[in-house]
């Protein structure tokens, strides 16, 4: 086949560029006088050869940061594609230290084994009954967490590190109920995260009339008090402890859409990597499906608080049954667990320690959150707390629309499915046009898909004690600011 003169002149230059090239050491040596330099580097996920600044790269090798893209105009909860360290996202779980403390009141801790949560990782004996902390679930360093917009793009991005040229979150070490809720250490008040079945920590209403039946609330979370009586018995334990956050609770779920890469948090749970040895799936339908709650034990309290201890830090689902005092088992619950977390949606009701909303006269709602975790404010009221999104006027339906700056994880939109957006549910049926209401999050055992780590409910008074509510015992080891800090790129 003859060549074009085109195609030889092509050729010839190809031939003469291949005789000229120069190995990497009879290039000229380069100086320090300038910065802006590019090298070529390969992006893996592309298959492509691009260029980078001496600069970036060396950030990115030094303070890698991943993260997931959406593309909000799709409807699908499954990020369109992973940014940032693959390497790191693949291990993010083990770089964060995520999984199952004892957690003492002075805020120190130590790391159970990930296997086997009756033993620390040193493999020394471990007792969860209160005698050597609470039994928690968090992380073992500080980590920063970047949430924005680009056009119709949406990012969350996290890195051991600060993300330079990113506003970031800086999220201090801090945990939450192992469990995903607490009981109430009754002789002291406190609100404790204790496996103990002893009456101290009679969980629900501590009605000791069960105690010798299947429907015992020993060893159960606490249920049936007020957001107050929660907020003043968390504390008990001393400066820096709380009950359910909304800061912990934004930030499990950011960890969830980034590690597994979608916000379908029950999506069936799939224990193959993908393609990139990244977690798939989701974490399984949870305690969710509980027939005739009321007809069983008057809405309270299911499962164990020891329940899905067995899992260790994995993630995935055991089952607990739950029995007639005759021994027949009227509900298998799924208990679902992320990296040793169980329960971080669905079972009970969740009630908001650091967030509420004001009613306004439209019957939407504003978004109210406490600036401090040091700081001092009542449910109920306005003072010491920041007004930030409002919602849609009075109604209810799926998530569309969520907002996630400050760590508000609060809908500001309707009109998703249980398997599209952010896959949670929003009621705001209060038809309240003045005063406050409770922040309730992630549903109970009789909601089912309506459950979700980012699923609120802002129907009821701040006054309200009602048997499906309960509360987690949270911790930060210092300061947890929902203002974002710039971090100039270097």
């Amino acid at each position: 086949m003859a060549f074009t003169e085109n195609e030889e002149t092509k050729l010839k230059a190809i031939i003469a560029a291949f005789d000229n090239a120069q190995q990497v050491d009879d290039l000229p040596q380069s100086d320090m006088s300038a910065t802006d330099k590019i090298i070529e580097v390969f992006d893996k996920k592309s298959g492509k050869s691009e260029q980078m600044t001496i600069k970036n790269a060396v950030q990115l090798g030094q303070h890698p940061w991943c993260g997931r893209v959406w593309n909000l105009d799709n409807a699908t909860p499954k990020a369109a594609a992973y940014v940032g360290s693959l390497e790191l996202l693949q291990n993010l779980h083990q770089e964060l230290g995520l999984g199952c403390y004892l957690v003492k009141n002075d805020h120190t801790r130590r790391k159970l084994d990930s296997k086997d949560h009756y033993k620390y990782a040193t493999g020394e004996a471990a007792k969860l009954d209160g005698t050597e902390g609470h039994y928690q679930w968090g992380w073992g360093k500080e980590w920063y967490m970047v949430i924005k917009t680009v056009g119709r793009l949406h990012y969350e991005m996290v890195s051991p590190w600060p993300i330079q040229g990113e506003f970031n979150y800086k999220i201090p070490i801090g945990s939450i109920s192992a469990a995903g809720f607490a009981t109430l250490e009754r002789s002291t008040g406190k609100l404790v995260s204790y496996i103990n079945d002893g009456a101290d920590y009679r969980g629900g209403n501590n009605d000791a009339t069960l105690d010798n039946t299947n429907r015992t609330m020993l060893g159960k979370p606490a249920t049936q008090q007020t957001i107050e009586y929660f907020r003043a018995a968390a504390r008990k334990n001393g400066t820096g402890w709380l009950c359910t956050t909304m800061r912990h609770t934004a930030a499990i779920a950011v960890l969830f859409g980034v590690i597994f890469g979608t916000h379908y948090d029950q999506a069936a749970v799939n224990s193959a990597k993908d393609e990139n040895g990244l977690f798939q799936g989701g974490l399984g339908a949870g305690v969710t499906q509980m027939p005739d709650w009321n007809g069983y034990n008057g809405y309270r309290p299911v499962v164990p608080m020891s329940a899905g201890i067995e899992l260790g830090d994995s993630c995935g689902e055991s089952s607990y049954r739950s029995k007639k005092d005759d021994g027949t088992v009227v509900y298998t619950a799924k208990i679902p667990s992320f990296f040793g977390y169980k329960n971080g949606f669905g079972n009970l009701w969740r009630m908001m320690d650091d967030e509420q909303v004001q009613c306004n006269e439209d019957t939407s709602v504003v978004h109210l959150v406490a600036p401090s975790i040091y700081g001092t404010w009542t449910i109920g009221k306005a003072e010491g707390m920041i007004a930030y999104s409002k919602s849609e006027t009075e109604g209810e339906g799926w998530v569309k629309e969520l907002c996630m700056e400050h760590l508000e994880n609060f809908p500001t939109k309707k009109g998703g499915t249980e398997t599209t957006y952010w896959t949670s549910y929003f009621w705001n049926n209060s038809g309240a046009t003045s005063g406050f209401r409770l922040c309730l999050r992630g549903a109970s055992a009789s909601h089912g898909g309506l459950c979700g780590l980012s699923t609120l409910c802002v129907n009821y008074a701040v006054s309200d004690a009602v048997a499906s509510y309960g509360a987690a015992l949270c911790e930060a080891a210092s300061e947890w600011s929902v203002e974002p800090t710039y971090y100039a790129a270097a």
